[in-house]
């Protein structure tokens, strides 16, 4: 991932210097003319990653159904697709609004709805989208919210109950599925499709051996409650576990059918330090500038609100710094809003020089960042949008 230190001169009154991608025509094509802070994503290593999925899938009979939070990009889903991806995971309506471009032949709402608002507009959306679309309920609230919703639009909604495998965050226990399935079954407008899980507290691991636990918790956890509820009479086509560092790790998963990581897609620091990617398989990156330097350090031009300030997942702190470089050995050792501040005792950098970090959390970066550069090598290919930026409704 070389960075170029200084674009080539270009002549004052020329306008091709100018570094701002708006369209086609003004697009930097290398990556030493692009302005910074500038998020850059590897096709070569976005191919990769891709491609490693779809054969962890397949190995495994699952389908992959990617969660978009990590990029919210329109271009990168459909890449997704195109390397096999039989869907497509959302949190939010934002994002399911925006992800409907991508054309996908079904999605997840992985999120309660639990508000009157919420459940209409998820209705107007499902009239809208030519796809199948399924949502996650843990809760008879959002249960009768769905359910008063499809009724007045004379739908009917396709809901997984999520469990919690683990993490303590949303779902019900494993042995809970059955009486929350009871209650779906009496909600007209409701069509109980299966389970799902997120095994987020994989974030929390210290070591493989304890990685492999919660993989295998995760896969244990929704198979035991999809036999709850066949047991009741439902079919349960829908099993489905996700997380980036349990689905990269090898666990038994028989009876499981589907997959939704979502950071395997670009990878980051967090996962090298879990042990599931190492740094040259991180397809993301963000190229900043040496704007000052002074004893023992340097600062470039991105801080906190390019990089937010993310050390580990779920109340862990698995990170030192807060990205990396690792080609010039550069760390960002602190952050304000608009400064990151490298260690540099031996004062290497000068004011001018380009350091390309990878962040420590490649979904918080991507959704703080409006767009994403594609680049293959030094050559700038495309700069694409994030199509849902922000927290999100």
């Amino acid at each position: 991932m070389t960075v170029g230190q200084d674009a080539e001169p270009t002549d004052e009154g020329n306008p091709t210097s100018v570094s701002v991608a708006t369209t086609a025509s003004t697009l930097p094509r290398r990556l030493v003319e692009l302005d910074t802070p500038a998020p850059v994503v590897e096709l070569p290593r976005l191919n990769a990653n891709l491609a490693r999925a779809a054969t962890i899938a397949d190995a495994a009979g699952l389908s992959l159904r990617p969660h978009t939070k990590t990029h919210k990009s329109v271009a990168i889903a459909r890449r997704q697709l195109a390397a096999g991806a039989a869907g497509l995971t959302v949190s939010k309506l934002d994002e399911l609004a925006a992800l409907r471009a991508a054309d996908a032949p079904s999605y997840l709402l992985a999120y309660p709805v639990v508000t009157r608002a919420k459940a209409t507009r998820l209705v107007d959306l499902l009239q809208s989208i030519p796809a199948d679309l399924q949502v996650g309920v843990d809760n008879p609230a959002g249960a009768a919210a769905l359910s008063d919703a499809a009724q007045y639009a004379g739908a009917t909604i396709d809901v997984l109950i999520e469990i919690d495998s683990g993490l303590g965050r949303c779902g019900v226990p494993p042995a809970a599925a059955a009486d929350l399935a009871a209650a779906l079954l009496r909600r007209p407008g409701l069509r109980l499709s299966g389970v799902f899980t997120h095994a987020g507290h994989a974030y929390r691991a210290r070591d493989g051996a304890e990685l492999s636990r919660i993989a295998q918790q995760e896969a244990d956890a929704v198979r035991y409650a999809a036999g709850q509820l066949r047991a009741m009479g439902v079919a349960c086509p829908v099993v489905s576990v996700g997380s980036t560092p349990t689905f990269l790790t090898p666990v038994d998963r028989t009876g499981i059918t589907e997959a939704r990581p979502g950071n395997y897609a670009l990878l980051d620091r967090t996962q090298v330090a879990l042990g599931v990617a190492n740094l040259d398989q991180c397809a993301f990156s963000v190229i900043c500038t040496v704007v000052s330097t002074g004893p023992g350090r340097a600062v470039v031009d991105g801080g906190s609100k390019v990089f937010g300030l993310d050390q580990g997942a779920h109340g862990v702190s698995l990170l030192d710094g807060y990205g990396e470089d690792p080609e010039r050995g550069a760390m960002l050792s602190w952050l304000s809003e608009e400064h990151g501040v490298v260690a540099d005792p031996a004062g290497r950098f000068e004011v001018g020089d380009r350091l390309r970090f990878v962040p420590n959390h490649a979904c918080a970066t991507a959704n703080l960042a409006g767009h994403l550069y594609l680049v293959d090598g030094e050559t700038v290919v495309d700069d694409v949008p994030v199509d849902a930026p922000g927290g999100g409704r």
